[in-house]
């Protein structure tokens, strides 16, 4: 076997050691995107759940339950603790947008963060806010919420412990 004949076989291990790095190196990127994905996830359902339990726990609950239904009797006081509850809430759906729109949430998660947005757009005083403060948030974001604002036909009867109550009283 001559030096040439060495030099090629080394050339074609040399090649075959390449492509399996490349391939590895894929399989590897694919998995670190499908645990960002998690990840990202996982702190959206974090966020998502910790202001929900501060509402939740706290004396905010009349506050925030009285600026949803915009209540002609909610105090200036209550009204900025509705303010704060529900510009955090609005910035989950702000960070869920975002990130689909980076191709960092699937479509699954993205169809729930618009289901949750509809529900709390439903409120008069959820839409009233998002109304009185849509001009701050970025165009694409605004045009979202603007088209799930608009697909809500009515607004009185998105009261849900009422509904929860009816289901209780219903037989199965």
């Amino acid at each position: 076997m001559s030096l040439l004949d060495l030099g090629s076989i080394g050339s074609f291990v040399s090649a075959i050691a390449v492509v399996a790095s490349v391939l590895y190196l894929a399989v590897q990127i694919r998995q670190a995107s499908t645990n960002q994905r998690g990840t990202m996830h996982q702190m959206r359902a974090a966020l998502s759940t910790d202001v929900m339990l501060r509402i939740g726990e706290t004396k905010l609950l009349a506050s925030f339950r009285a600026g949803l239904t915009g209540a002609p009797d909610i105090t200036e006081e209550q009204f900025w603790q509705f303010f704060y509850a529900a510009s955090a809430i609005l910035r989950t759906t702000e960070n869920a947008f975002a990130q689909y729109e980076d191709g960092l949430v699937s479509d699954v998660h993205m169809a729930s963060a618009k289901a949750s947005a509809k529900s709390f757009l439903a409120y008069p005083g959820y839409s009233a806010l998002w109304n009185a403060t849509r001009l701050g948030r970025e165009a694409r974001f605004r045009a979202f919420m603007d088209q799930l604002d608009a697909e809500i036909l009515t607004r009185p009867g998105s009261d849900v412990f009422q509904q929860w109550k009816f289901l209780l009283d219903t037989p199965s």
